[in-house]
């Protein structure tokens, strides 16, 4: 079981509360929430913040290049943002695959 980082580094200003945060951001998923939550615990980060939280293929946080920095630290594995979009697409059809094989065969 891995936590990712990607690379993707978009500079944007995000709100949060009275405040914003502007910086580059990326994006850090995992192969498992409990996982992807352990590091944001680690890192520092509120799991208020996690994105798309009921979405086994779309779950992540978005970080910033230090939080991204400190996710790598604690053994988040650095990714291309391509490979990490590889990556979804491989956990979407293996989900996909997953609920074909529960309904059994057509008939």
């Amino acid at each position: 079981m891995t936590v990712y980082v990607d690379d993707m580094f978009r500079k944007a200003t995000v709100p949060n509360g009275a405040r914003s945060v502007t910086g580059e951001w990326c994006h850090m998923q995992a192969d498992t929430r409990e996982e992807l939550d352990a590091m944001a615990d680690m890192i520092g980060l509120r799991r208020a913040w996690i994105q798309y939280p009921d979405d086994d293929v779309k779950r992540h946080y978005d970080v910033t290049r230090p939080r991204r920095a400190a996710a790598v630290a604690a053994g988040a594995v650095e990714v291309g943002m391509l490979d990490l979009a590889r990556m979804r697409a491989k956990w979407r059809a293996e989900r996909r695959a997953a609920r074909s094989s529960e309904r059994g065969p057509d008939v």
